[in-house]
């Protein structure tokens, strides 16, 4: 009773934004319609509560599912909700530890730090005397998100055209729920903090708050307390004497370290997710985490030095290996698409270029081809457009290729590969010619061997090729039509010489000269006479 009439409330809301979505669209054509249409989905998502909040949250950081003003819009709801009492927390402890809140907090203070949509956060003192955060799930929240991701994903079929892009409804909201299933599960989130701190333990500008494991249950989570300054309080920072452009430098290239080399990142580099304490950058709140596979990592690798090295083949082969076409591709029309991002990038100065809008063209690009890409790169795009402009508040000057120069260097195994790009072209066409150089021989010696064993094919990729190869039924269809002509014109020549055969022979003229005005009739029809 209680999930049919949530449904009626969620039909209800959803039902008034689709019928202002189809007003807009197909009765009043509006050129603004999109972002109308956006800031009333954010709108309906705040009114039906927390649960869709957290909802939009989530949506927000898939590029490959919604529009782009769909993506920012959605990123505006705000993460709060009314405090839950409590006498709550008390008992989801208890029920959760078995423990109560006495015996392991001296002191735990009843006003809450955060209470937001998934969660409340509470500062304490354990017995041992050390400062930590008690997080708490909200009462019920749990039941209550799968019950609307349910709903919704029973109501996908019904969602307006033009507001999905590409990957399917149902797919993506069931997608939307396995991974919220793992957040409500506060083991999962300690996990993940335990393996990015042992991944950055010899990063000396990178803190991690410690996990008391034996507290942290499926609803609650017990971290160390780090008191410091949030990376946005720049006037604090100062007074304390921190440089603004040193924090920006250490926070891109620790970034960069997680992405490119270990595969696993922060997936929600927000302010309010990082703290400057003694020196250090404290990564706070793992509830959304990036995984990259090395495939993913590598090819990512790659795109970065065809942009640098101005190489479209590179950038279309590592394109091709990190998506999958949903449906037949056509290889002409991507490389085109390529080529124009290319152009893009390669006019503007290397130092000026962003990562992040880089992948969120190839996004893009790969959404109009119908190619399905990894979820945690559009993750990643979502999450270097957060950290940029953390990072550009912070240092406006600064530029995430230039201050990453040296480590991307490093994995490109020139030094200068990045550094005057635009000056240097004979080094970079140097090391161009190298790079190929260096494959040569290989590739000579596959040819041969496929030569001597019989094995070389040859494809030819002709454009229009089908409508070709009609025409070139045709002219083979009229040469033979013309050489059966020929053929009865002699023989009916040498019948109209014998004594018997004279009927036969101009039985014969008169068949070819029929044959010969229709096929001179079809040359001249097709304009080739």
């Amino acid at each position: 009773m209680a999930n049919d009439k949530r449904l009626r409330e969620i039909v209800r809301t959803l039902s008034s934004y689709g019928l202002r979505f189809v007003y807009h669209h197909k009765i009043q054509n509006r050129e603004d319609a999109v972002e109308i249409d956006a800031v009333n989905l954010r709108k309906a998502f705040e009114k039906l509560g927390p649960s869709f909040i957290k909802i939009g949250q989530i949506l927000s950081t898939r590029l490959d599912i919604l529009p782009q003003a769909f993506i920012d819009e959605l990123a505006l709801l705000q993460d709060r909700a009314p405090e839950f009492p409590f006498s709550e927390v008390e008992r989801i402890f208890f029920e959760d530890t078995g423990l109560s809140l006495g015996e392991v907090f001296l002191k735990l203070e009843e006003a809450p730090l955060a209470s937001a949509s998934m969660a409340q956060v509470h500062k304490g003192i354990l017995r041992t005397g050390e400062e930590v955060i008690l997080k708490v799930q909200r009462p019920v929240i749990d039941k209550l998100l799968i019950r609307d991701l349910d709903i919704l994903i029973r109501l996908s079929d019904f969602i307006p055209k033009g507001i999905v892009d590409v990957i399917d409804p149902k797919e993506a909201l069931q997608q939307v729920k396995d991974a919220t299933l793992v957040e409500l599960d506060f083991q999962n989130e300690a996990k993940l903090l335990a393996e990015f701190k042992e991944l950055n333990k010899d990063v000396a500008c990178v803190g991690v708050p410690k996990v008391y494991e034996g507290l942290t249950k499926r609803r609650i989570l017990v971290e160390e307390y780090v008191e410091g300054t949030k990376i946005n309080n720049q006037a604090a920072l100062e007074k304390l004497g921190y440089d603004m452009e040193d924090i920006s430098q250490k926070l891109i290239l620790s970034y960069l370290k997680q992405v490119f080399k270990d595969g696993f990142f922060h997936g929600d580099p927000h302010p309010g997710n990082f703290i400057i304490k003694e020196g250090k950058i404290y990564y706070i709140d793992f509830g959304i985490m990036g995984r990259l596979t090395e495939t993913t990592r590598l090819e990512l690798n790659h795109l970065i030095e065809a942009l640098a090295i101005r190489d479209i083949d590179l950038m279309v082969d590592s394109s091709l290996k990190l998506a999958t076409p949903r449906s037949p591709l056509d290889k002409r029309e991507l490389y085109k698409d390529l080529e124009h991002i290319f152009d893009v990038y390669l006019t503007a100065n290397m130092g000026s270029i962003r990562i992040s809008e880089a992948l969120t063209d190839f996004i893009r690009m790969f959404k109009r081809h119908n190619m399905v890409i990894p979820s945690d790169l559009t993750i990643l795009a979502k999450a270097l457009s957060i950290l940029e402009g953390v990072y550009l508040d912070l240092s406006p000057d600064l530029n995430l290729i230039e201050t990453a120069k040296d480590y991307l260097a490093g994995k490109l195994t020139v030094t200068s590969l990045l550094e005057g790009i635009d000056k240097d072209r004979l080094a970079m066409d140097s090391y161009i010619f190298l790079k190929e150089t260096k494959a040569l021989p290989a590739t000579l010696s596959g040819l041969l061997k496929q030569i001597v064993n019989g094995r070389l094919r040859i494809n030819i990729d002709t454009d229009d090729l089908d409508e070709k190869w009609v025409d070139l039924k045709k002219m083979f269809n009229r040469v033979v039509m013309s050489l059966i002509i020929v053929g009865l014109l002699l023989s009916s020549a040498i019948m109209s010489g014998t004594s018997g055969g004279q009927v036969l022979g101009q039985t014969g003229f008169v068949i070819s000269g029929l044959f010969g005005m229709w096929l001179l009739y079809s040359i001249f029809r097709s304009g080739n006479l």
